[in-house]
């Protein structure tokens, strides 16, 4: 009859909030990082904010589930959030390094240049978030989303006894933006999401064939932060495991990241986008074979390429798959535009040692 039991979870404090800053600075930032902000000067005082709006351009969270909140005036409006968070800045010798938690997420955020003079530039990303609201309208309840995770299929747990969190990184070098080097805004929002231009096959197609000739992948809109791949997961680990939990994820935007987390012990969640992942590979690998080296950011570049229509517009060379039955076409499973994600794995306790999920993510729910 007497139920009280998880109260923190129902509250909405998970442990993952109680990673402390300073572990976040010794775990998670890198050497090239923290090298790049020079040494920390000063701390404000940590501050609890309800406001979408941050301290400075950039620094804005978000209300996904649109609530309607009465501000110091009584006037409703969705410029608050449900859940306050907490607020830290640390003032580098050359930016500024931000710290945001609230119940189920923190991330780090750092700055090069000055933030308040509108000349800061986002360089390192580094996220843990809870899963225990997943696939539920609870999930997006967090203020520090860039998207939402409340699709019951695609965001379902993958397990139910297991705890479990998402990690998110993003690491680039200062003043390496395309827009930077070239002035070209459209080809850079084509490395940053080539699917957006999926339905645009002719611009699909011009802008493709300049970014296979480039050393840069999908997603990559800036040159990347090198020690960043050598130290991430192993950080993550370190904190995650030390909180308790169970299981680690990631949802991999490209073949590439895909790759680089499979090196690192990490297992596809859906067996159906795993044998896709594998089906793929053996493409990429056809196609060396036939006499067509790629590199790694080239195998993900024509992993997307998979995805355009009609089929006549991919290179022979470069189509996988049965072109003349669609069916037997491939394609990458997440294309950061819908909700599917292509979830990966890794467990880290000893009761998750041996887990196999059973979930299944499909465009039905079947």
């Amino acid at each position: 009859m007497f139920k009280f039991k998880n109260v923190s979870n129902h509250l909405g404090v998970t442990r993952i909030s109680q990673v402390t800053d300073e572990e976040i600075w010794r775990y998670l930032v890198t050497p090239t990082v923290k090298g790049l902000l020079g040494r920390l000067l000063s701390v404000e005082a940590p501050r609890v904010l309800d406001t979408v709006a941050g301290l400075f351009p950039g620094d804005e969270v978000s209300n996904l589930n649109g609530h309607m909140l009465a501000d110091a005036n009584g006037k409703l409006s969705t410029d608050l959030v449900r859940f306050p968070y907490m607020h830290t800045i640390y003032r580098t010798a050359n930016g500024y390094m931000v710290i945001k938690r609230d119940g189920v997420k923190f991330e780090v955020f750092c700055w090069y240049g000055d933030v308040h003079a509108r000349k800061g530039e986002l360089i390192f990303k580094a996220a843990l978030r809870d899963r225990l609201y997943d696939g539920t309208k609870r999930a997006n309840d967090c203020a520090l989303l860039e998207y939402g995770y409340d699709d019951a299929n695609y965001h379902q747990r993958i397990s139910t006894t297991l705890s479990s969190v998402e990690l998110s990184i993003y690491g680039y070098m200062p003043g390496s933006r395309i827009m930077d080097a070239t002035g070209d805004k459209v080809y850079e929002q084509f490395v940053s999401n080539p699917f957006q231009f999926i339905d645009q096959p002719d611009t699909f197609i011009a802008l493709f064939q300049r970014a296979l000739v480039s050393k840069r992948g999908p997603g990559q809109y800036s040159a990347s932060i090198s020690d960043v791949a050598k130290y991430a997961l192993v950080g993550f680990e370190k904190l995650a495991t030390k909180y308790g939990y169970d299981l680690i994820e990631m949802a991999s935007s490209h073949y590439h990241v895909a790759k680089w987390a499979q090196a690192g012990g990490y297992s596809y969640s859906d067996k159906t986008q795993a044998d896709m992942v594998a089906k793929l590979q053996a493409g990429l690998e056809a196609i060396r074979a036939a006499g067509t080296p790629l590199t790694r950011s080239q195998q993900s570049w024509i992993c997307v390429l998979q995805s355009l229509r009609p089929v006549s517009l991919i290179p022979k060379v470069f189509l996988m798959g049965d072109g003349d039955d669609e069916s037997a076409l491939l394609r990458w499973p997440q294309n950061n535009v819908d909700d599917e994600c292509l979830w990966q794995f890794k467990p880290l306790s000893a009761r998750a040692q041996g887990f196999v999920p059973t979930v299944r993510f499909t465009k039905d729910g079947k």
